[in-house]
């Protein structure tokens, strides 16, 4: 009997991207997908896409000026056009003693196919400012 279910993969960025009140082309964080974490060779890096979103886990520092929530939108053309994943806003939950640092999760579930393995992530806060320091995306095929 052949085996059955799903290949989960994990895909991490730990590039610095500034947030403010406003999405902003150039703070964002580009994520090709077939670049996981493990080295597992799922494809080359650029083939086209095609598996299912399944959420990300966004690191978070130097929260400041109140924000205490983060919106993100998952776009396939790097200056934030082509939306694929309107937006999601999630609520800092933050470390233990801590105002300043934490994470927020986000849970998809979407079947995404695309020409290439490229995604983009941007970020707003609800107010003030933060830094996203780590992405962990997860899909499946």
């Amino acid at each position: 009997m052949p085996k059955t279910g799903n290949y989960y993969h994990e895909v991490i960025d730990t590039t610095d991207a500034s947030v403010t009140n406003a999405f902003n082309a150039s703070n964002r964080t580009d994520m090709n997908l077939y670049n996981v974490t493990n080295g597992t060779v799922v494809r080359k890096v650029g083939s086209s896409f095609s598996g299912k979103l399944q959420g990300c886990v966004i690191g978070i520092k130097s929260v400041a000026s109140s924000a205490t929530k983060v919106t993100v939108k998952i776009a396939v053309v790097s200056d934030g056009t082509s939306v694929v994943v309107p937006d999601t806003e999630a609520t800092i939950a933050f470390e233990v003693g801590s105002t300043t640092v934490g994470a927020i999760a986000i849970s998809y579930d979407f079947v995404f196919c695309n020409a290439d393995d490229q995604i983009h992530l941007f970020y707003k806060t609800d107010t003030g400012t933060c830094t996203v320091d780590s992405v962990r995306f997860f899909w499946s095929e």
